[in-house]
């Protein structure tokens, strides 16, 4: 089968979001199929590269620094001029507009079987629903974090009723047209299923990859402390994660000489309001942060602690970091902060680690006192392993296949 995978998110962009259709395109090659990934350019001229459609993004939505400031920047106060106006916009409308220009030639250097969009951003969707349209072709639409429901954008939803309107409109669009939607969790599956019922959806996770865990470079951590280790970001990610409850907790802990010391370590781009939080463990050494690492550093360093933290906004939320799939493959314990139910299912199911609430200072208190204690059986655990290979990239993207297969069955 010809496959158009639509993502806007994907190498050289370097983030967890663009790991899922990397893999979505290098496992459904390596099933069969030929797979041509619709992507963006930062260059004028790209590289031909024959699995690869580069498509010009005039307004650097991920690249705005140097010279690719003032573009994007005249592209960003266009747009939400735009909105302010009542005219839906987004950064990524002129990347949009500039694929939608090449249709025709895409159409005849593809000819695709089925598209493949994955969301964020918005603009995905709705090209893959274009073209579904277009060449009369099954569309199938992934989502790794929810549209409507618990959006990723919520400050942009609440802000202007043109960009409400308009995700309202395209989620319900896509719902009716998709052959398939694919979901990262089954509470985003649930939502599909109850808001649109005559909707097929289904639950796709994303994974871990146990090639990239191999011959890894050494970390050496201090001797004599209990190392935490977190990598990735949090209020950068998304806003509405907080570590204040976690650093005050961890302030407590360390106010007890009866337990471990400890070092917390952050390898992750850190926000103005977090270092500020962080100034007094910074400066007794009792946390370090780390420079950037590239993927394969920072899961070096995941081997070498020892508890691994993970830190979501309070309440549920549909999406599942993708760093807690590499957590559950280090085979470190986990501290898991967090109300998502999902979240507290797999760390639970796979006898990984614990959680708590993350606003809950006294319980995260308590659990620290107990994993802190001088005693060695206190990160301990009989791991379900069966089950955390469940999750490997793999596994989950042979699920994909055997959906599309039987998409395929269901068409002839």
């Amino acid at each position: 089968m010809n496959i158009l995978l639509v993502a806007y998110y994907f190498p050289p962009i370097n983030c967890a979001g663009s790991l899922r259709p990397l893999q979505m395109a290098r496992w459904l090659r390596r099933s069969g199929h030929s797979v041509t990934v619709l992507t963006h350019t930062y260059q004028a001229a790209p590289a031909e590269d024959p699995g690869t459609l580069h498509i010009h993004d005039p307004a650097y939505a991920r690249a705005h620094q140097g010279r690719h400031r003032w573009p994007w920047l005249l592209f960003r106060v266009a747009a939400e001029t735009q909105n302010a106006l009542g005219v839906y916009a987004s950064i990524f409308s002129p990347w949009k507009k500039n694929v939608l220009a090449r249709a025709e030639e895409i159409g005849r250097r593809v000819q695709p079987d089925l598209v493949l969009a994955t969301y964020p951003p918005l603009e995905a969707l709705e090209i893959g629903l274009e073209f579904s349209r277009r060449w009369r072709i099954p569309l199938v639409s992934d989502f790794r974090d929810g549209l409507m429901f618990l959006p990723i954008e919520g400050k942009r939803l609440a802000g202007h009723r043109c960009v409400r309107e308009k995700y309202k409109e395209t989620e319900a669009e896509i719902a009716a047209a998709s052959a398939l939607i694919t979901a990262v969790t089954p509470v985003l599956q649930e939502y599909f299923q109850q808001a649109y019922p005559a909707s097929r959806a289904a639950v796709v996770y994303s994974g871990y990859d146990p090639r990239e865990c191999s011959d890894l470079p050494n970390i050496p951590l201090a001797p004599g402390y209990v190392h935490i280790v977190h990598t990735g970001r949090f209020a950068l990610s998304d806003a509405a994660t907080d570590i204040r409850p976690f650093l005050a907790a961890l302030r407590r802990a360390a106010a007890n000489k009866g337990l471990s010391p400890f070092r917390l370590h952050l390898a992750g781009e850190i926000s103005a309001r977090e270092k500020r939080s962080l100034r007094g463990l910074l400066a007794s050494g009792q946390a370090v942060l780390h420079p950037l690492m590239e993927r394969r550093q920072a899961l070096a360093l995941q081997q070498s602690a020892d508890l691994l933290l993970l830190v979501t906004r309070p309440g549920e939320r549909s999406g599942i970091p993708l760093k807690l799939f590499e957590y559950l493959f280090s085979t470190k314990p986990v501290l898991a902060l967090s109300d998502d139910r999902e979240i507290r299912r797999l760390v639970l199911d796979s006898h990984s680690g614990w959680c708590v609430s993350p606003c809950d200072i006294a319980g995260i208190t308590a659990m620290l006192e107990r994993l802190l204690e001088k005693t060695p059986s206190r990160l301990s655990l009989q791991r379900r392993h069966e089950v955390i290979a469940g999750f490997s990239w793999e596994n989950q993207m042979k699920e994909l296949n055997r959906r599309l297969a039987a998409l395929t069955a269901s068409r002839s």
